[in-house]
């Protein structure tokens, strides 16, 4: 799925009177546990998604290993208890803690393919000031 229809899909899901700011891919990496029970096949817990980022909050709209959208969730920023953004060089490591205890771990690409939606300056900074604006 090219970066246009992937936009194109995002947009129909904003909620009314939502902006969307940007949008990148991302990729939960797999659960250490798992490898200690089923082994190599641990890796198919890896999710993917596309993070949508708008005015009221994030859109984490979940993809599956075929390329089609299966669902999203949506938070919004005073949901959100923090975020801790790492340093990297091709990704970026994301790590979300909600007020409700959930923690979700994503690690979003900054260089790649032309057809990769990677993720930006301009998102970044949008997403570590809303959080801290709403704390």
């Amino acid at each position: 799925m090219n970066n246009e229809q992937a936009q194109e899909h995002i947009k129909q899901k904003l909620k009314e009177g939502d902006t969307l700011i940007g949008f990148f891919q991302a990729v939960s990496p797999p659960k250490l546990w798992m490898f200690f029970i089923i082994g190599p096949l641990a890796t198919l817990s890896t999710r993917m998604y596309f993070l949508a980022v708008t005015e009221k909050g994030l859109y984490f709209h979940k993809w599956s290993l075929i390329g089609n959208f299966k669902s999203y969730d949506f938070f919004e920023f005073d949901e959100i208890e923090n975020v801790k953004i790492g340093k990297g060089i091709l990704q970026r490591p994301m790590r979300f803690h909600f007020k409700n205890d959930r923690k979700i771990k994503v690690k979003a690409p900054l260089k790649g393919h032309k057809k990769l939606a990677k993720m930006t300056l301009d998102v970044q900074n949008y997403i570590e000031n809303r959080i801290s604006l709403a704390r």
